[in-house]
């Protein structure tokens, strides 16, 4: 994952913020999950916490803390029978080098949580330590007399979530090759989609190309909607074939080495954009790129995304959407209609990553807000996707309720118009700079003339 000194830098930066006196820390990267009616498990992705912390992604492990003696790191290392379905596993030396700890074998926790019994400790990680302890190798938690402090947790859990925040370099590292897998994706589709295809065989493509170029896996699960299942914020790819004049909208992104790449680009399933979708792309397209130029240490990301929401706003009026003030409209959240979700959100070891919102903030119960995965000031080492749309989803736009509220602010003819028409959304991933930010997917291009300049190599053939 990078280099134990950076992972043992992270461990010393996070022990000087918890500054314990007492108690001690556990923190479990998680258990497999099994398949049932198998003897296979789903793909095991370790809880961010101890990944994080650990710097090793190994199952059935737990990194512990105590104010006196330090950190330890107890491993599950493999067992006759699990070398026979599964492999002998990574060799303990290799385990050391990325932990920058010397890895102990899991038995060994029962005997450093014996030694801790009746001291307050904090289960940070995954908390199936608790309810599944034979998995850590543990009888009942009970037998430890353990006493699990849940407000110790929060607290320590928290500060784990900021110092997450800024990424270093060995972070930086993994979330470049990410971005570099994703791009190579993006651009195979971009390349030689056409019509005729299904979303999931554009899947198979695109996730193929993210594992050619260095990708461990996906980020998550790829969201293909073509035409109408683009309107559906998070689509499961199916069965649907692509069609002549309409759009296709891809979200998706390669992780390595547990850090995800979030990257969306929609375009036309012909070599064109076609009459409205133009004006749509185009409005959504400018919007992206005044937040990116705006996205810089100190700036709110709270600002960002109302001031697109703004822009989206006054481009909606421009083309005869919506009917206002942009300013008002944005008061009233009628540019929800078009743009529920927030602008985007912290990018790392999970795709909507920790420590979005400052301490103290609490989420706006207001529609054009309660989505937004982000409010805090920005600083240097954070990265951020700016991933603004405009969509026609008929759960909203069919609501009688939401078409009673903002009779007056649609133009609910020309809306009904365009049902079916799906969505755009255009997303990269971008870190904030010392004096700015650089967007990390920029190799993908957005604009128009590029987007219908590779979609003509698809139809050249």
């Amino acid at each position: 994952m990078g280099s134990p000194g950076l992972v043992a830098q992270r461990r010393q930066q996070v022990a000087r913020a918890w500054a314990l006196e007492r108690g001690a820390v556990l923190v479990a990267s998680g258990l497999p999950v099994p398949i049932a009616g198998t003897d296979q498990y789903h793909d095991f992705h370790a809880h961010p916490e101890f990944r994080y912390l650990a710097g090793i992604a190994e199952p059935a492990s737990v990194l512990t803390f105590d104010p006196g003696e330090g950190w330890r790191l107890f491993v599950r290392f493999p067992d006759p029978d699990d070398r026979i379905w599964t492999g002998d596993g990574p060799e303990p030396a290799s385990l050391e080098v990325h932990a920058g700890l010397a890895p102990q074998p899991i038995e060994e926790l029962a005997p450093w949580l014996e030694a801790r019994r009746t001291e307050p400790l904090a289960l940070l990680g995954n908390d199936d330590l608790r309810h599944r302890p034979a998995g850590y190798h543990l009888p009942s938690i009970d037998r430890f007399e353990a006493v699990f402090d849940d407000g110790l947790k929060a607290r320590l859990s928290w500060q784990v979530a900021e110092a997450r925040r800024s990424k270093d370099p060995a972070e930086l590292d993994a979330m470049r090759r990410a971005a570099t897998a994703s791009v190579a994706g993006h651009l195979h589709a971009l390349r030689s989609i056409r019509p005729g295809l299904t979303e999931r065989l554009v899947q198979v493509e695109i996730e193929a190309e993210f594992f050619r170029h260095g990708g461990d896996r996906t980020a998550y699960g790829s969201i293909i909607g073509s035409g109408p299942n683009g309107a559906i914020l998070h689509f499961t790819p199916t069965r649907r074939t692509l069609a002549a004049g309409e759009l296709v909208l891809i979200d998706a992104g390669a992780e390595v080495d547990g850090y995800a790449s979030d990257v969306t680009r929609t375009f036309p399933a012909g070599p064109r954009f076609e009459g409205i979708q133009r004006d749509i792309y185009r409005l959504v397209y400018d919007v992206q790129r005044a937040a990116i130029a705006a996205a810089r240490p100190g700036v709110e990301y709270r600002d960002l995304h109302l001031a697109a929401c703004h822009r989206i706003a006054a481009g909606l009026v421009d083309l005869g959407i919506l009917r206002g003030d942009p300013t008002g409209l944005v008061e009233r959240d009628a540019h929800a209609l078009f743009f529920p979700h927030g602008l985007g959100h912290l990018l790392g070891l999970a795709t909507h990553d920790a420590g979005g919102c400052l301490q103290g903030r609490t989420p706006s119960d207001r529609f054009g807000l309660k989505w937004l995965r982000a409010d805090l000031p920005l600083q240097p080492g954070y990265v951020v996707t700016i991933e603004p749309g405009i969509y026609f989803i008929s759960a909203i736009l069919r609501d009688p309720q939401r078409r009673a509220a903002y009779r007056d602010a649609v133009d609910w003819e020309r809306v009904d118009a365009l049902h079916g028409f799906g969505g755009i959304r255009i997303e990269d991933d971008v870190l904030i700079t010392e004096t700015g930010s650089e967007v990390l997917t920029a190799a993908l291009p957005a604009e128009i003339e590029a987007i219908e300049s590779l979609r003509s190599e698809a139809f050249a053939r």
